[in-house]
């Protein structure tokens, strides 16, 4: 079956088409077709932006939109343009199902639902939880539900769903017990990755299905977040109620004294220029003066830039105390450490900085495979005590298999 996938971030706008059939390939497919539009890529044209498409893995002649195009717009663009090309689509029904990546699905879900008004109302009300994504994943739906009909069946991915196995101890906070009925906890995000990143460890590891596996799964991009698992459940990570929390990222501040907020306050910050400042002006972007890109900060803090140095060098120091709250979460050494989304996959420098650390637990990075930066690779040497792969994210390709799942064991 054909089916669609919608990826809304806080600043792109990818979908992907997949032939899904059951049981699923080891390996994931290239996506029939591809359409991407990223807002914070550089090298955008003067007030432009860019729609990449591929087909069959073939990059196709890049078309542009207006740099002000609403979100709407933008996921209209991409839709209109895979539902017209008749290269991949003879027709829209040929679409079995569109699946979209959710950020918060609360406490509500711990897997992937067909989206009805339950559902959309639901979200709409974890976007108090998750402002710069709930509302885009709901945009998504709305905009595909306009160009394909109400007749196709949409579904809701959520990324907290994966975290839903957390125990009490790690979910709840240290506030009033009053918190805890009004859905103050720790959620934990990125679900989508780090699922389809532990299966394929597992799976590399030879060790599909083993209940004792335990990892630990570091998911670097424009978010980023660790997870602790057990035989595929998550145990902690470091994100909590809002994607927010936990290790600094390339424009969020991650975990703060919460004293700075109240300080802030009282100088007469604004709540929402407080949003603005933490999700948005903090992190690498905040620290270095420069865009929250790796690929632009790191070359400036080797060439000498005070500020760019330090902002990498906090980056690292949160990202290593992360691994080390996520080893205390599995109670010691982990058999892998797994390095996935576009920073974990493409900087073999914060690979090699993050793990230097734990060279007493008998970790040691191969530096030759390390630079090569291979998807899906050990970069560990044969030595080394804990295995440490790169492993290329392939959330739409998770989203589209839980999607063919849904179908597959509800509709009949």
């Amino acid at each position: 079956m054909k089916i669609l996938v919608l990826n809304s971030g806080s600043g792109s706008e990818k979908a992907s088409l997949f032939q899904s059939e059951h049981p699923f390939p080891p390996e994931p497919p290239k996506p029939l077709w591809e359409g991407l539009i990223d807002s914070t890529a550089p090298g955008q044209p003067t007030g432009k932006l860019v729609l990449k498409l591929q087909v069959a893995g073939h990059a196709e002649e890049n078309g542009n939109l207006p740099a002000d195009s609403s979100r709407a717009e933008r996921i209209r663009q991409l839709l209109r343009a895979v539902r017209n090309d008749a290269r991949v689509l003879h027709e829209p029904e040929e679409i079995k199902a569109i699946g979209h990546r959710v950020v918060h699905g609360g406490a509500e879900y711990s897997s992937a639902v067909c989206v009805d008004e339950k559902v959309e109302r639901n979200i709409e009300h974890f976007a108090a939880f998750a402002p710069l994504h709930n509302e885009h994943n709901l945009q998504g739906i709305r905009v595909a539900r306009e160009i394909f009909g109400s007749k196709t069946p949409q579904v809701a991915v959520f990324d907290t769903a994966f975290h839903r196995t957390l125990a009490d101890v790690a979910a709840i906070y240290a506030g009033p017990y009053a918190w805890i009925g009004r859905g103050i906890r720790r959620y934990g995000f990125h679900g989508t990755s780090f699922r389809w990143a532990a299966s394929r460890a597992a799976q590399l590891l030879g060790r599909k299905d083993d209940s004792e596996l335990k990892l630990i799964l570091c998911h670097l991009g424009g978010g980023c977040s660790l997870a602790a698992t057990i035989g595929g459940r998550s145990v902690d990570t470091t994100m909590g109620f809002t994607p927010l929390d936990g290790i600094a990222m390339s424009t969020r501040s991650g975990s703060l004294d919460p004293g700075i907020l109240l300080f802030l306050l009282r100088q007469g910050v604004t709540v929402d220029d407080l949003d603005k400042t933490l999700n948005k002006e903090s992190g690498i972007k905040g620290l270095s003066g420069l865009a929250g890109d790796t690929r632009i900060v790191l070359p400036a803090a080797k060439k000498g830039d005070d500020r760019a140095r330090l902002a990498i060098d906090v980056f690292v120091h949160r990202l290593r105390a992360g691994i080390g709250q996520m080893l205390a979460a599995i109670g010691g050494r982990p058999n892998a450490i797994i390095f996935t989304g576009a920073i974990g996959e493409t900087e073999p420098a914060i690979r090699a900085a993050a793990c230097e650390v734990f060279a007493f637990l008998g970790l040691q990075i191969d530096p030759e495979a390390n630079a090569a930066s291979r998807a899906d690779s050990d970069i560990a040497t044969i030595t080394s005590s804990i295995r440490v792969f790169v492993i290329k994210a392939e959330e739409n390709w998770q989203i589209a298999c839980e999607c063919a799942e849904l179908l597959r064991t509800t509709v009949r």
